[in-house]
């Protein structure tokens, strides 16, 4: 919880965003226009709200909508190298394909080798992001090309 991004978000947005933006809005609205103070308050708040939910948006767009970190597979025991996971995901695509090939249309003969391939898959991520890979940043930069190309539903 405690991170540099914790840090920067709640100095940085909150402190010095929000609260000196907020603090110079209310002399504005309440000292400069004369505003009484409660209204002023309501009306500071709004403003900033209209104004920070797309700052918050974007912020929280990254972390939260479209690269959640949450891992479909428990954590396999161990260290592993790059190599093996490789090794392993090639290893497990093999069997899918072969899985697959037998009988594409019926997915009870496939769908447990796709979900090994899957869990391969999502191993690497954890090592990757275990060697201190900035997979966030990786995952953000695709979903923005992909947008850019129109590639996802509308709304998303």
């Amino acid at each position: 919880m405690f991170s540099k991004e914790w840090f920067v978000y709640v100095f940085g947005r909150w402190i010095l965003l929000s609260g000196i933006a907020g603090a110079i809005m209310q002399v504005i609205i309440a000292d400069k226009i004369g505003i009484p103070t409660f209204p002023a308050f309501l009306l500071n708040q709004l403003i900033l709200a209209s104004v920070f939910w797309y700052v918050d948006k974007y912020i929280f767009q990254r972390h939260f909508s479209a690269v959640k970190q949450i891992f479909k597979f428990p954590r396999v025991r161990g260290h592993f190298t790059q190599e093996h996971q490789f090794s392993k995901i090639s290893e497990e695509y093999q069997e899918f394909a072969d899985a697959y090939k037998k009988d594409p249309e019926n997915h009870d003969k496939w769908l447990h080798e796709f979900l090994d391939l899957a869990h391969a898959v999502e191993m690497t991520e954890r090592v990757l992001r275990e060697k201190g890979a900035d997979v966030n940043g990786e995952f953000y930069r695709i979903i923005q090309q992909n947008k850019a190309k129109g590639l996802y539903e509308t709304g998303d």
